[in-house]
């Protein structure tokens, strides 16, 4: 069953074989000449698609085979819909409630001996058998090849974490990056306190996101404002101005939506706030210096000593961002030999000197054709590390098919050249899901989960028996990063990637492939589509401004199988116009607001949707008062919408696994029905007390998040009702992986209503992730947490910790980061034993009086990250940081969030001058970042806490 997939190189084929075969086994009374239709289109159809596997190997097929197996391609999608098509027809007619395809054959078995129904099926097949016979006469003679390789369940290696974790070590940039830190340094004349700015510039690939980035790094904590912020080919500045203002710390007004500022407005903000500010900003990946001008009318001219980098591949770009001050420009430099080969010994061995001796020659000559570039050291590192076996042969095989364009100098065409060479040596399998990414704009953070529901929903995932579908697409995307094909961004306590990013040059040559294979079609200028092949299969829009309309309405849609759309714009081709959608995904950027409705009405014809996203912020989105036709529908995804009313019959989708709908959103009643649900979030404490129940019936959940906003009922009991029915529905659910409890505050509402789990909960025995955050969910740290050996995230919120609560904590064998806030006054010390927390990595705290905290030698003997939240009120007379912080042997952090509110300035300075002081004695000399907010933490002693003022005299709160 392993072809049994939709692939980029052999189109439906895979998929199309597999549903002949049940035809033909399944005890249909067809027509006799229906059935021998069947066999033969399958026979050949199998035929087909050994040449495919066959010529998808070959680095270069010739011309004629090229354009026979698009031939073969194209029309596998085409029978592929037209059989679709025909039971769905066939289904719709004889049963009000269909279950797919697999169910359909079971339920219909009498239906079709109808006389009817077995000449419909026969005329069908008949016409298709004609348009492969056709095909056939083009091309007579079939090579059957090998099949493709089942691969393993993939976990991420460590090493290409560290590849990118510790770049500085990996790519020999030690020395540019102390260079420009010096140069960022220098004040020799009084100038050098205005804004400067300095550039990085090189060929792509050559690190210069890198070096920006591992300075960024080194700097970090010694400006009061930071920001890192990608701008890419086609630019939205608005997003890169947003982004900004959002990373330096900005805070909106309340009721605002900056998503609807335009750009003048967003400029004067980011101006005004960076004003008094000494900041540090990278700019990444400029391509022209109009974007720069525009961002650089937001960073204003100070004497506070600021500093911007930018990098850029176009020279003049970079001097016009140093207004042509040519010794602020700094050139990237290739790798040097000895640079080269310890990026790829490390990588494939693990250390610079484990290269056996009889591959010490054929690396020298690989690395000389790599041109010092690090992007081609590591694509090339993993093509070789991949491999079962280092045989030399393999290794001269490798040098032999690279080209000698970057011997002389670094090209496009060179590089493209050496990612293709591992594109080619892909298993069939990955290199579908890795043409897939070029769904995405450049520089977009690809969600993990999306992806791999998105290649399900696709046909991409063989679905066998006793597999499960998602696991084996995790380990296709842990392939693709341990390959360095895509680089990982968010990764999660736990050392699990959570989303990824495409090189713009792996992204080029996607986007060359998708474009040969006619896999992806992608479009940011609606006027392209006049210029698109006659059949779109999947269609990527980034669209931005007015759209002219009536430019999709003439093109032909039925047969696409994916439709994305990114940008501003809120054009959206008519939803009638397709007939064969599995992935449909909208999200619909910032941009000033408009009242036009995204009407989604017409979605409900999509008997083959399996997959459904939508982000449009600001802009109000109609769905189908009714959707129960989406029966394949497995993910269904919208955010960004207030007063959303879900259809009323969506407890009905049989396959629905992940629902992720905004809180305040009521469900309709069934949702006990819902049993295929792995993910629900949000679910709202306002639902029906029967919903509440009927979560109890949902046993197949792993993922919940549970919210408890704007709770305005007068009636208690009502409210305590569902609580207790919270906890046996919560408690009644045995395969929890993450549960997140969020909650406004409002005091005394909640009152530490999930105290009533005395004994372990029997579904929290795989919990990996617990947060009960914002409001008390239980009134102290609960005893039986200390039972989860899974648990590596776990965030409480408590009223109080009494004697040894926090050594129940300290036994979690698996715990990476621990967030703990105490409401109430502590009345007396918090011990951190010097014993327990053996990973534990990250710790937040927040406590009336953090002075109460208090660490042994030889706590938490992995701690890298500390981080205190706490408030400057007061600090005179109960202030103090936590004793015994220079215990903490492996800090390279510490993170101090003061509440400055009613605190007078001499508490203020005071509580932030001693954190930035236990960092700076500390043996390890941590970073400190020190961050003063104008508001205050909640605790349940604020209120007896008198106000401050700047003279030093007080009054009453």
């Amino acid at each position: 069953m392993e072809a049994a997939v939709v692939s980029a190189s052999h189109g439906a084929l895979g998929s199309l074989i597999a549903k002949l075969g049940d035809l033909i086994t399944s005890e249909y009374k067809l027509l006799k000449e229906a059935k021998g239709q069947i066999m033969f289109l399958k026979a050949e159809l199998e035929s087909m698609h050994a040449f495919l596997k066959k010529m998808s190997d070959m680095e270069e097929p010739d011309e004629q085979d090229k354009c026979w197996v698009k031939e073969v391609r194209e029309l596998s999608y085409d029978i592929d819909d037209s059989i679709n098509e025909f039971l769905h027809r066939v289904e719709r007619k004889y049963s009000s409630m269909p279950r797919g395809f697999k169910g359909f054959m079971d339920r219909s078995m009498s239906l079709l001996t109808t006389m009817n129904i077995r000449h419909q099926i026969a005329k069908e097949l008949e016409g298709l058998r004609s348009r492969v016979m056709e095909v056939n006469e083009r091309r007579m003679r079939y090579k059957v090849d090998e099949t493709v390789s089942k691969p393993n369940n993939t976990v991420v290696d460590s090493r290409v974490l560290a590849l990118h974790a510790e770049s500085a070590s990996l790519v020999g940039i030690e020395e540019p990056r102390d260079q420009l830190i010096k140069l960022m340094d220098e004040e020799s004349v009084p100038a050098s306190h205005q804004l400067k700015v300095l550039s990085i510039v090189g060929f792509g690939g050559l690190g210069k996101t890198t070096l920006a980035n591992e300075i960024y790094r080194k700097q970090e904590g010694l400006f009061l404002c930071q920001a890192f912020v990608s701008v890419s080919q086609k630019p939205n500045i608005r997003k890169v101005l947003r982004t900004i203002l959002s990373q330096v710390g900005f805070k909106p007004p309340m009721n605002t939506n900056m998503e609807m500022w335009e750009e003048s407005e967003l400029i004067r903000t980011l101006q005004n706030f960076l004003l008094d500010k000494r900041y540090f900003i990278v700019i990444d990946d400029i391509w022209d210096a109009p974007s720069w001008d525009i961002i650089r009318c937001g960073l204003p001219e100070s004497m506070n000593g600021s500093r911007v980098i930018t990098t850029t591949r176009i020279e003049t770009v970079a001097r016009a961002c140093c207004t042509n001050c040519y010794e602020y420009v700094y050139k990237m430099k290739p790798l040097n030999e000895q640079g080269s080969r310890r990026l790829l010994f490390k990588r494939i061995f693990g250390s610079e000197d484990a290269c056996p001796p009889n591959l010490k020659e054929v690396s020298a000559g690989i690395l000389k054709k790599c041109g010092g570039l690090p992007l081609a050291v590591i694509t090339i590192s993993s093509l070789l590390a991949n491999q079962e076996s280092k045989l030399k042969d393999w290794w001269e095989y490798v040098q032999k098919s690279l080209g000698s364009s970057f011997e002389v100098s670094p090209s496009l065409d060179g590089m493209r050249q050496i990612l293709n060479l591992s594109y080619i040596n892909l298993p069939h399998y990955l290199k579908t899901c890795m043409l897939y990414l070029g769904i995405y704009p450049e520089d977009y953070t690809i969600n993990k989960n999306d992806l791999v529901r998105q290649w399900i929903s696709e046909g991409f995932i063989c679905e066998g028996r006793g597999t499960d579908p998602e696991d084996i697409a995790k380990s296709y995307f842990n392939e693709l990063i341990n390959r360095s094909l895509i680089q990982p961004v968010n990764t999660d306590y736990n050392g699990e990637v959570m989303s990824c990013r495409v090189h713009d040059m792996m992204l080029d040559l996607i986007l060359y492939k998708s474009r040969e294979d006619n896999f992806i079609t992608v479009i940011d200028d609606i006027q392209d589509l006049t210029r698109q092949p006659a059949k779109i299969r999947r269609l990527s829009l980034s669209l931005d401004g007015a759209i002219d309309e009536t430019v999709g309405r003439s093109f032909q849609l039925s047969q696409t199988r994916m439709l994305t759309r990114f940008g501003t714009s809120l054009y959206l081709p008519p939803i009638l116009q397709f007939k064969h959608l599995r992935v449909l995904t909208i999200e619909i950027s910032s941009g000033p607001y408009s009242s036009e409705l995204l009407d989604l009405n017409g979605i409900c014809h999509l008997f083959q949707l399996g997959f459904l996203k939508i982000i449009a912020s600001g802009r109000h989105v109609v769905l189908p008062s009714k959707i129960g036709r989406l029966q394949q529908l497995k993910t269904f995804e919208i955010k960004g919408q207030s007063d959303l009313q879900l259809p009323s019959d969506i407890v009905h989708l049989s396959r629905l696994s992940h629902l992720i709908v905004p809180e305040d959103v009521i469900f309709p009643n069934g949702v006990s029905n819902m049993k295929s649900l792995r993910t629900l979030r949000c679910f709202d404490l306002r639902n029906s007390l029967d919903n509440i129940k009927g979560l109890r019936e949902l046993t197949n959940l792993t993922n919940v998040e549970i919210r408890y906003s704007h709770y305005t009922s007068t009636n208690r009991d009502e409210f305590a009702a569902k609580c207790r029915e919270l906890v046996h529905a919560l408690g009644n659910i045995c395969s929890l992986k993450c549960l997140l409890l969020h909650s406004d505050y409002v005091r005394g509402t909640l009152g530490a209503c999930l105290d009533s789990w005395c004994l372990v909960p029997t579904s929290f025995i795989h919990l990996q992730s617990f947060h009960a955050k914002y409001d008390r969910w239980f009134s102290r740290i609960p005893g039986w947490i200390g039972q989860h050996h899974s648990l590596y995230d776990l965030q409480l919120n408590v009223q109080d910790v009494y004697g040894d609560d926090v050594g129940i904590l300290s036994q979690l064998p698996s715990l990476v980061r621990l967030h703990l806030h105490i409401h109430g006054v502590p009345k007396d010390k918090i011990i951190i034993r010097g014993r327990g927390f053996p990973v534990l990595k990250h710790f937040t705290v927040g406590c009336f009086r953090i002075s109460y905290l208090a660490f042994e030698a030889g706590a938490m003997p992995k701690l890298e990250r500390l981080e205190l939240s706490f408030n400057a009120q007061g600090w005179d007379r109960y202030g103090g940081v936590p004793a015994g912080i220079e215990y903490l042997s492996g800090l390279k952090e510490i993170v101090g969030n003061i509440g400055g509110l009613y605190a007078k300035g001499s508490n203020r300075r005071a509580a932030e001058s001693a954190l930035r002081d236990v960092a700076g004695l500390h043996p390890g000399h941590p970073v400190s970042n020190i961050k003063l907010t104008a508001g205050r933490y909640i605790f349940d002693g604020n209120d007896d806490e008198p106000r401050e003022e700047e003279d030093g005299n007080s009054s009453s709160a």
